[in-house]
C-alpha cells in the first residue's frame, strides 16, 4: 500500500468522528484534533456576531485571542493563495463579509452563499444581515473597536439564536451536511484516478493547514504552470495530475488528524505513527502491562443495528476511544516512550502484544509552501515488532536515571536528564537511551539548549536518521558515531555547569550512550559477518575476560587507572577536606585514544606515588590493583601492548566493561582480589 491508500484506509475506518471535538484535561475543546467533515477546514477568528432568526444583530464581541473555528470551504479556498483569493462559504475573514473593504470580494462571498443556503433558517439569517448592514458600523456602534485597514483580516464567525437548534453555525451538523451536499461530485464515474479509486471530479487544488508550524505547506500541488512543473512531460495540470476530489479531502483530512494526534513534532518535522487495519486487536496492553478488552465496545460502535435502544448509542467520548484504538494511538503513545528510552520489560512486552500493521512516516515543511514526505515505511504484522526489539537489545547498554521524591511520593525524572537534583536517587537499568539521548551526545556543543535555532535543526536531522535506522534497517550514520567517539573522549571539554561534578555526570550519561551506539555498530558488523548470527542480548554488554582486542584491552587499563585513582583521591579529600578533582586518567583520555602506548606510560608514572601510597596504608587494595594491571596487559597479544596507534571505539567499550564490573565488585565485596572503590561521577 502507498501513503494515499493508507490514509484513505484510515479515513474510512474512523469517519464516524468527524466533528467530534476532544477535551482536554482542563475541559477545553481542542479544535486543532479534531477530524473534520468533509469540504470543511479551520480558521482562526476574533469576531463573533450573534444574530435571532429573523437577521437581526443580537451582539457583537471581540475576543482578546484567537477562537479555532470548523468553517465549510471550497476547493479553491482551502488552499487559497496571492491576491484574488476565493471566498469561505460561511465564516471568513471581515474584507469578505463588510463591503467596505473590497466590493468585488463581498459580492463574491455573497453570491456563493446565496447558492447554497437554501431554506436553512441560519443561513437565510446571515445572508439577510449581511445584505443589510456594514459589520463594522454595528461593531462600533456596540462599543467594539475596530480598525478598517489594521483589522481587515479579523476572522468572522456567526451565531444564529432560535428554537429547537444550536446556535453556534460552526458546530451545527445541519449546516455541515448541508454544504458537504452542496459540494460533493455529482458527475457520473469516468474511470479511476491515479490512486485506483473512481474518478468523479479531478481536484486540482489541494488543502493547506496540514501541519500547524507552517499552515501553508501543502501536500500535493499541481498549479504552477509558469516555472517548467511539467518539465516537458506534460502538456497541463490534467496530464500530470489526476486524483478524485472526494478522495483528496479523505486523504488530506485523515493526514491532518493523524498528525495533530498521533506526530511528534521537531521544528518543521512531523514524525506520525499510525495502524491501518479495518479491525483493531482485541486486547489493548497499556504501557503498566495491564490488558483491558476492547473488541465488545469497538463492535458495538461499527455494528449498531437499527432497533439499538437509545441507552446503548455510544457518547462522543466513547466513540473517540474507539477511532484512537482503531489507529492505535495507545500504541503509537507507547512506542513513543520506547523512543524516549524508556526500555524496560513491561514497555517492550507490550509492544509484543500487538500484531497489527503499522505505518511509520515523516513529514517534513521545509519551505512555507511545500509539505514533503521525507519516510514511508508500513510494516506488516509482526515486522515492526521484530525492528524495535531488534533497536532494543542492540542498543541496550548499562544506563542510569533518576527518580526524585516530594512528599514521601517518588516520581520520575526524564531518563534523558543531564543532571540530577539533591533529592534525586539514582537507578542503574538496562536499556536503549532515548532519541533525545543521542541527540544531546553527538551536538557539537556542551550547550543543548532546547530553544537554539542550531540545535533544534540538528534535532530534527537526526530523529530523521534514527527512524531510518529502526524501520529501515540501516547502520547508525558514522557521522553520528564519530561525533559521540570524539566528545565522549574530551571530558574536559564538559564545562557547561560551574559545578564539575555535574559536568562529570553529565559526560558520565553521554559516555553511556555512545557506548551504545558503538555496541549497536558492532553487532551490525557482525551480522554482515555472518549471514546468519543467533542474537544474544547480552553480546559486547558484559566483562569479558577472555576478549584479546588491543583495544578493548587498553580501555580496561584506563578504566582500572581511573577507579584506583578516584579512591585515593577522595580519601585524600575526607582527610583535608579540600575539593575534588578529575583523575588523570580522565584528563589524559583524549590523549590515550590517541597515542595508547605512550600515554599509558605518562599516566603510570603518575600513579606511582598514589600506589606507592597505597602500599603503606592498604597493601591488600595496592596487591589487587597492581595484579589487575598486570593480567590485563598479559592478555595482549605479542606487539599489540607496544603498538601506539589510535585506538577505535571499542575501548570506550571495554573502558565501561571494567568500570561497571568494579562497580558490581563494590556491591559483593570479597568475591574478588581487587574491591577498589570505582569512581561513580555522581
Amino acid at each position: 500500500m502507498s501513503l494515499w491508500s493508507s490514509l484513505l484506509q484510515t479515513y474510512d475506518a474512523v469517519q464516524d468522528i468527524t466533528g467530534i471535538v476532544p477535551i482536554n484535561s482542563d475541559g477545553v475543546p481542542v479544535v486543532r484534533k479534531v477530524l473534520l467533515p468533509l469540504f470543511h477546514t479551520t480558521m482562526k477568528t476574533r469576531l463573533c456576531i450573534t444574530l435571532n432568526q429573523h437577521g437581526e444583530l443580537v451582539s457583537i464581541e471581540k475576543d482578546s485571542e484567537d477562537f479555532e473555528t470548523i468553517i465549510p470551504c471550497t476547493e479553491q479556498s482551502a488552499g487559497r493563495s496571492g491576491k484574488n483569493i476565493p471566498p469561505h462559504p460561511l465564516c471568513d475573514k471581515l474584507q469578505y463579509v463588510d463591503s467596505k473593504y473590497d466590493k468585488v470580494k463581498y459580492r463574491h462571498y455573497m453570491d456563493q452563499l446565496a447558492e447554497w443556503k437554501g431554506n436553512n433558517v441560519k443561513l437565510n439569517a446571515i445572508y439577510l444581515y449581511l445584505a443589510e448592514h456594514s459589520v463594522i458600523d454595528d461593531a462600533r456602534s456596540k462599543g467594539v473597536e475596530i480598525h478598517e485597514n489594521k483589522d481587515k483580516d479579523l476572522g468572522v464567525r456567526f451565531a444564529v439564536w432560535g428554537e429547537d437548534h444550536v446556535p453556534e453555525t460552526w458546530m451545527d451538523r445541519e449546516i455541515w451536511a448541508l454544504w458537504i451536499q452542496h459540494e460533493e461530485p455529482r458527475e457520473p464515474r469516468n474511470g479511476f484516478d491515479m490512486l485506483g479509486e473512481d474518478l468523479h471530479k479531478a481536484s486540482y487544488n489541494f488543502p493547506k493547514n496540514i501541519v500547524s508550524i507552517k499552515g501553508n505547506a501543502k501536500l500535493i500541488s499541481s498549479n504552477d504552470e509558469k516555472n517548467f512543473t511539467f518539465r516537458g512531460r506534460f502538456i497541463d495540470q490534467r496530464e500530470a495530475l489526476s486524483i478524485d476530489s472526494l478522495t483528496s479531502q479523505k486523504v488530506h483530512l485523515a493526514l491532518r488528524w493523524l498528525v495533530n494526534n498521533n506526530g511528534t513534532l521537531t521544528d518543521t518535522q512531523d514524525i506520525v505513527v499510525w495502524a491501518v487495519d479495518k479491525q483493531p486487536t482485541e486486547h489493548i496492553v497499556d504501557y503498566s502491562g495491564n490488558s483491558y478488552d476492547v473488541y465488545e465496545s469497538l463492535r458495538d460502535f461499527y455494528y449498531v443495528d437499527d432497533d439499538t435502544e437509545e441507552n446503548d448509542i455510544l457518547t462522543d467520548s466513547e466513540k473517540l476511544s474507539a477511532a484512537h484504538s482503531q489507529v492505535a494511538a495507545n500504541y503509537a503513545d507507547r512506542f513513543g516512550k520506547l523512543l524516549r528510552g524508556y526500555g524496560e520489560k513491561s514497555a517492550l512486552d507490550a509492544i509484543k502484544e500487538h500484531s497489527r500493521r503499522i505505518v511509520v512516516a515523516i513529514l517534513d515543511a521545509a519551505t512555507p509552501g511545500r509539505l514533503s514526505v521525507t519516510f514511508y515505511r508500513e510494516l506488516a504484522e509482526d515486522e515492526y515488532i521484530e525492528n524495535v526489539i531488534r533497536w532494543h537489545e542492540d542498543s541496550a547498554w548499562n544506563l542510569t536515571r533518576f527518580e526524585s521524591s516530594s512528599d514521601g511520593d517518588r516520581s520520575e525524572v526524564s531518563v534523558g536528564k543531564r543532571e540530577s537534583s539533591s533529592d534525586s536517587r539514582r537507578i542503574d537499568y538496562i536499556g536503549a537511551p532515548s532519541f533525545k539521548d543521542i541527540i544531546n551526545c553527538v551536538y557539537d556543543s556542551d550547550d543543548c539548549n532546547r530553544n537554539k535555532t542550531g540545535y533544534i535543526k540538528f534535532t530534527k536531522k537526526v530523529k530523521k536518521q534514527l527512524v531510518e535506522c529502526m524501520f529501515g534497517n540501516n547502520n547508525l550514520p558514522q557521522s553520528l558515531l564519530q561525533a559521540a567517539f570524539r566528545r565522549v573522549t574530551r571530558p574536559q571539554s564538559y564545562t557547561a555547569n560551574k559545578d564539575r561534578r555535574k559536568n562529570e555526570m553529565t559526560w558520565r550519561r553521554d559516555f553511556e550512550v555512545a557506548c551504545s551506539m558503538w555496541r549497536k555498530h558492532f553487532i551490525e558488523q557482525e551480522r554482515r559477518r555472518f549471514s546468519e548470527v543467533e542474537r544474544n542480548p547480552m553480546a559486547l554488554l558484559e566483562l569479558d575476560d577472555n576478549r584479546r582486542d588491543r583495544d578493548y584491552l587498553y580501555g580496561r587499563l584506563l578504566a582500572l587507572a581511573d577507579s584506583f585513582e578516584y579512591r585515593v583521591l577522595k580519601n585524600q579529600q575526607k582527610r583535608n577536606s579540600a575539593s575534588s578533582r578529575a583523575t588523570n586518567a580522565i584528563r589524559l583520555m583524549n590523549s590515550f585514544s590517541a597515542k595508547p602506548f605512550v600515554t599509558w606510560g605518562n599516566l603510570w608514572s603518575q600513579l606511582q606515588p598514589y600506589l606507592k601510597s597505597a602500599y603503606t596504608q592498604s597493601p591488600l587494595i595496592a596487591k589487587g590493583f597492581q595484579d589487575d594491571i598486570d593480567c590485563v596487559i598479559n592478555a595482549f597479544k605479542p606487539g599489540d601492548f607496544e603498538d601506539n596507534s589510535t585506538l577505535s571505539a571499542l575501548f570506550l567499550l571495554g573502558y565501561s566493561h571494567e568500570r561497571k564490573y568494579l562497580m558490581d565488585q563494590m556491591g559483593n565485596k570479597g568475591n574478588k582480589s581487587h574491591v577498589s572503590e570505582t569512581n561513580e561521577g555522581e
